[in-house]
């Protein structure tokens, strides 16, 4: 497997503006918005596992389609224990979240697509029903990243959307 080159940008910013890349605005988006459409979503990732180089690197700024669909289910489950430390303590940080490492550690095109397409449903699962069992006055908790970005479980909730939104726009770009 190719060494990937890291992105280092500080993604935050689409929390202010709209993604200049992929051109989503996800200010607007709330917890409900993403338990509705986020099984739809789902449905886009899953054919792009059946594809005959879905787990070749073809660039090495570029992750294999299936490591995308991957990365995608393990960032949903790591924003599901965030919500987790921001709904049962007061500002806490969250542990740091190296997505290349977690790539690489999972061995991501190792699985088979029926491995990987069960890890994308488990994990949006799970996600969309810890979205819907939060009461929205606890919206506005807070959580910090250790490089001190701050979010609420709002904010997180858009945060994540992006990544949703932004890696299929990766793939079908």
């Amino acid at each position: 497997m190719s060494q990937i080159i890291p992105d280092d940008k500080n993604w935050t910013f689409v929390l202010e503006s709209v993604c200049p890349e992929c051109k989503y605005d996800v200010r607007g988006i709330t917890p409900g918005d993403v338990v509705a459409q986020l099984g739809g979503y789902v449905e886009r990732y899953v054919p792009l596992l059946a594809g005959e180089q879905a787990r070749t690197r073809t660039n090495p700024a570029r992750w294999s389609d299936q490591e995308y669909v991957l990365h995608v289910a393990e960032m949903l489950v790591v924003m599901d224990q965030r919500l987790d430390l921001m709904l049962q303590n007061t500002d806490p940080t969250f542990p740091n979240w190296d997505q290349d490492q977690a790539a690489e550690a999972g061995r991501y095109n190792d699985l088979d697509a029926q491995e990987a397409e069960s890890k994308l449903r488990t994990a949006a699962a799970a996600y969309t029903a810890k979205l819907a069992s939060i009461d929205p006055a606890d919206y506005s908790r807070r959580g910090l990243r250790s490089n001190g970005a701050a979010f609420t479980v709002e904010t997180l909730t858009q945060y994540a959307w992006h990544d949703v939104i932004h890696h299929l726009w990766d793939l079908t770009k």
